[in-house]
């Protein structure tokens, strides 16, 4: 009778909130900072076997003891905590083994850190000691080998390296290699159990038989104990840049309820986002317009974040490393923004061999292949394609009423190789396009209604190519991202409609250099250009803050020409640690605006400063101010609809909060804020002389604005069973739009958003989830009567004060159940998604009458259930 003690098992690769940026390659962000990456996972140096309980070996009892061991910097075990324990006395031995335990330390960003670690013991029954020879040794088996295999985790096929194979009639056993590959030598002729034990697996169990002269190869596809297809890790020491971030692992979102499986619709649930109008694709961070935040793939800006409707993101999931959300006081490395960053971090292709994941749903397929090409190349290729317009086109048309024409929904797809020639080199080339149409039409014969007749075309999309190298040093480390793609918007309503048809080239360099685990500097450049060919006939659109009035009574705007944006900027800032506990970030960012018929570009200096102060190894204080532009957007700078010499807006940011981590596991973080807000674009009456004649102004910088609010997020940290987080936002946001008006709410503003989600990994496959959000209603402009225009025969409505009500507050349940199917060589989730579980339709706006006399609530989806199913080996 002997133990077997088996090596650690580490579980997952997911982190908590507030966690750095951890892209697939390890130790550096986009921006070139530390990410808090884990580098280096602890190996075990010397291993302890533990005492076999007299009680268990006298009824042959077994039994495993998972436990959390806490490994410091040097490597020694400074904490052992049993989680599952086995009784008979299996726990007291392993603890008092394991505690004499020595490890080598694991890095974090390639430094020495503490780290918290799962660990399995194995206690294996064997009915009796080896044979012994004249000298007292044990007698080693002789002759060839004749039994060997392989030792895979069922579903996925990884290999299990470090799983232990046992004969334990024959008290001989070995333990599998990196490939998950293993031997014996001179077993004897006939049929002996087979016992494969790894922590965080069930015990495998089966016979084989042994033939004289011939080598017996086996295969064992090993259960994992809770199935997933990512690993999570716990993570201590991190070093952070950023005031406020929360990175989102794609392990831990995967299966929130009402994202329908996509990791990146999880960003709006996450502090001082606010609901967005019909659960629609809109990003709406602390209170700011949606074109006032950005959305980045690896540091580069892409066009759109979602398909129409906010259905799914543009970007498949199964791609994506992890999702940064800063919701303000960002570093120098972004720019051109007043609100707040969505940087989405692609992963590198799996090199182990090829792999596939198809799903289906009642939306939508996608499918993702992915592998090697050669030792050095590999590449990942994803696409997705709805077919609700499918579904639609099934529907026969009526005889009598309006016909419906639907074109095709959205589409997307992605292409990524990846080039490693030498071990401190990457080079990457990336391709994208999205695609989204919606077009409607009513036919009617001439004698019926003519009011009917018309017609509604939307479509959107773009193409990117973006060509990547990444160099790491021992203190230099360089990246550089080039960018060629175009844009497209078109809308269309009858005979009035806008089109841009746009080029994008852009360019992002990032150097960064360590002379001291103290000091760090980094910085760069970062150079946005646009080139569009305009087409519109259309009415000028409502503004932020304006109600909407019937549009014939609005001024026709028409355009046919070209126009350019060109934003280069230079950034820098260094990483400072004057003591061990205190992390000082100053930064600067300089940008300029250059606009087609602009008189002279607009320039702006942004100095920023984080600081970070550890007051205990548990809390941490947060900190940070800084300077923020943002450039007139969309149709504000141009001749025919605004103003070409416009000047950025800017925002004053200013944050302080606290972090508390209990445990590992867990992680507390609260934040007020306070943006303050100038040089805001606002409609004008007035006339300005250019090329020495009057045009209208139309638009000019003269609101200011203010939004503060208060943060809280509380998180566990995916582990074997549970994960989720509450988060909860008081914020308020306010603008003046003129020096004599009154404060009144931003459209956006939201005075309370709650979030709470919970997932639970139950027995045999099966996973629950819910989420339950709360937000208060809209802010809206009551109509409180109308006059009627003799020229149009229209009734016009006449406002109360601009955002002085509320529509009713918003709350909803949404449920997900996953039951996940693991065979041999592949996995089946199928999962129903119910999104609106108990049937309360969200309130979206106010519908009136032709005259304004009678209204009533416009309200959003009733209940939705999603039925999928995703394949994957």
């Amino acid at each position: 009778m002997k133990t077997l003690s088996l090596v650690l098992c580490l579980l997952a690769a997911g982190a908590r909130a507030q966690s750095p940026q951890a892209p697939e390659d390890a130790g550096t962000s986009d921006a070139g900072a530390p990410t808090g990456v884990l580098t280096k996972p602890p190996a075990l140096l010397r291993q302890v076997e533990a005492a076999y309980p007299p009680d268990a070996a006298a009824q042959q009892l077994e039994g495993t003891v998972v436990m959390f061991i806490d490994i410091s910097e040097t490597g020694a075990v400074t904490n052992v905590e049993v989680t599952q324990p086995a009784g008979h006395g299996f726990d007291e031995a392993a603890v008092e083994a394991v505690k004499q335990f020595q490890f080598e330390p694991a890095e974090v960003d390639n430094v020495p850190a503490p780290v918290r670690i799962q660990y399995a013991y194995q206690f294996v029954f064997r009915p009796a000691p080896p044979p012994v020879d004249t000298d007292g040794g044990a007698v080693e088996p002789e002759g060839p080998v004749n039994f060997s295999g392989q030792a895979l985790e069922r579903g996925t096929r990884k290999p299990l390296n470090g799983a232990e194979v046992v004969l334990p009639e024959l008290d001989l056993s070995t333990v599998a290699d990196g490939e998950g590959r293993f031997s014996f030598r001179g077993v004897p002729v006939g049929t002996h159990e087979v016992l494969v034990v790894l922590g965080g697996y069930d015990r495998f169990r089966t016979t084989e038989k042994i033939s004289e002269g011939q080598e017996t190869r086996a295969t064992y596809y090993v259960r994992k104990r809770i199935f997933s297809q990512y690993e999570t890790v716990v993570r201590s020491d991190r070093e952070r840049k950023e005031v406020t971030q929360t990175s989102i692992q794609v392990a831990e979102v995967q299966r929130i309820p009402g994202t329908q499986g996509d990791t990146l619709k999880v960003v709006q649930n996450l502090p001082g986002v606010a609901r967005p109008a019909f659960n629609g694709g809109q990003l709406i961070i602390r209170g700011s317009s949606p074109q006032e935040s950005g959305v980045f793939l690896d540091g580069q800006r892409i066009p759109l974040l979602y398909h129409f409707g906010g259905l799914t993101s543009v970007y498949n999931s199964e791609l994506l490393a992890a999702v940064d959300y800063l919701p303000g006081n960002f570093s120098a490395y972004y720019g051109d923004l007043t609100g707040g960053v969505i940087n989405v971090r692609s992963r590198e292709p799996r090199t182990d061999r090829f792999h596939a994941t198809v799903g289906v749903s009642l939306i939508e397929s996608n499918a993702v292949i992915e592998g090697p090409i050669t030792d050095t190349l590999s590449f990942v290729v994803g696409g997705r394609r709805s077919y609700i317009d499918v579904v639609l086109g099934l529907v026969p048309e009526g005889d009598n009423g309006p016909s419906l024409q639907v074109a095709p929904r959205y589409y997307d797809a992605q292409a990524k190789l990846v080039w490693k020639p030498l071990p401190r080199h990457t080079f990457s080339l990336q391709g994208l396009t999205s695609r989204d149409r919606l077009g409607l039409v009513f036919d009617r014969p001439a004698d019926n209604d003519p009011t009917v007749n018309g017609n509604l075309d939307v479509t959107t999309g773009f193409n990117q190519l973006r060509l990547r190298h990444q160099y790491r040093g021992d203190a230099l480390t360089l990246d550089t991202q080039a960018l060629v793609g175009n844009t497209l918007l078109e809308f269309a309503i009858g005979e009035r409609g806008l089109r841009i048809a746009s080029t994008d080239v852009n360019l992002r360099s990032t150097a960064e250099y360590a002379f001291s685990d103290a000091f760090t500097w980094a910085g760069g450049i970062d150079v946005v250009s646009n080139f569009a060919h305009v087409t519109a006939r259309i009415q000028s659109p409502p503004r932020e803050g304006e109600p909407p009035t019937p549009t014939v009574t609005d001024e026709l705007l028409v355009t046919d020409s070209d126009f350019l944006q060109y934003f280069p900027s230079l950034w820098t800032e260094v990483r400072w640690r004057p003591i061990k506990d205190l992390l000082v970030v100053p930064g600067l960012r300089s940008e300029s605006y250059v606009f087609t018929d602009q008189e002279s570009p607009s320039r702006t200096l942004n100095p920023r400063l984080a600081v970070r102060y550890a007051l205990t190894e548990k809390v941490s204080l947060k900190g940070g101010a800084g300077v923020y532009h943002g450039p007139p957007i969309q149709d504000e700078p141009s001749v025919s609809f605004g103003n070409p010499d416009l000047q950025a807006k800017r925002s004053l940011q200013y944050g302080l909060g606290a972090e508390w981590q209990p445990r590992p596991e867990w992680f507390i973080s609260g934040e007020v804020f306070y943006n303050d807000l100038d040089d805001l674009i606002v409609r004008s009456n007035a006339t300005v002389e250019r090329d020495g004649e009057q045009v209208p102004e139309r638009l000019r910088n003269g609101g200011v604005g203010r939004i503060y609010g208060l943060e809280v997020l509380v998180r566990r940290s995916l582990t074997d069973r549970l994960f989720g987080w509450i988060s909860y936002t008081l914020s308020r946001s306010e603008r003046r739009d003129t020096p004599d008006s009154a404060w009144r709410l931003f459209d956006n503003d939201q005075t309370h958003v709650l979030t709470a989600i919970a997932s639970y990994k139950l027995p045999a496959g099966w996973e629950v989830g819910a989420r339950l959000r709360f937000a208060s209603g809209n802010p809206t402009t009551p109509v409180i009567g109308s006059v009627r225009d003799d020229g149009t025969d229209v009734f016009i409505p006449l406002y109360a004060a601009v955002n002085s009500s509320r529509l009713p507050s918003f709350n909803q349940l949404d449920i997900r159940v996953d039951k996940n199917f693991v065979f041999e060589k592949w996995t089946l989730d199928v999962y129903l998604d119910l999104t609106n579980a108990y049937n309360n339709p969200a309130v979206e706006g106010i519908a009136y009458n032709y005259n304004y006399s009678e209204s009533a609530f416009f309200e959003g989806l009733p209940i939705l259930p999603i039925l999928g199913a995703k394949g994957s080996f």
